[in-house]
């Protein structure tokens, strides 16, 4: 077998879409939130991030009980390693990055609503893991974009050298 299972490549691409989709929002909450108060936004964005986080649980269920294809022979030990860690790397941000997001609401006071379900509190209202809940999720998600970087170049890099890596998730 030399593709991943079919649910994986339907949660990989529907994951993408929305992580892109959070980050635009985000960047656009954050920059016109003086000045607009885009308040629907925070809570697609939210809303949005619970439903990310269900999916990365999904995931990693769909990719413990399935066949994962071996990479093929042409990828060097070195290139195994890195595209092993960077995947690992992004797993573990996708867990935590919701995570963070759910705790920056919650210590500002906010409930987290999943498209209208107003979640339960999960960490207390408190102002002074503000300014930290705060900065560990600019800063996670920023981490996930570089990462992910890497993993875009590693498929640029496999598609200029005429391997199809590719096809194996789509």
């Amino acid at each position: 077998m030399n593709n991943y299972h079919g649910l994986l490549k339907i949660i990989h691409w529907l994951m993408f879409v929305l992580f892109a989709v959070i980050f635009v929002f985000g960047v656009v909450m954050i920059e016109f939130k003086e000045c607009c108060e885009p308040w629907g936004m925070y809570n697609f964005h939210k809303s949005t991030g619970v439903l990310v986080f269900l999916l990365v649980l999904i995931r990693l269920v769909v990719r413990k009980k399935t066949v994962i294809p071996p990479h093929p022979d042409y990828i060097t030990p070195i290139q195994h390693y890195v595209a092993q860690s960077v995947v690992y790397l992004l797993y573990l941000l996708m867990v935590i990055i919701p995570i963070s997001g759910y705790a920056l609401s919650n210590v500002h006071g906010h409930h987290v609503d999943f498209y209208g379900l107003q979640l339960p509190i999960l960490f207390p209202k408190n102002p002074e893991w503000e300014e930290i809940t705060s900065a560990l999720h600019y800063y996670f998600t920023y981490s996930f974009l570089g990462i992910f970087s890497l993993h875009i170049i590693g498929v640029i890099k496999h598609h200029i050298d005429k391997k199809d890596i590719l096809s194996r998730i789509t």
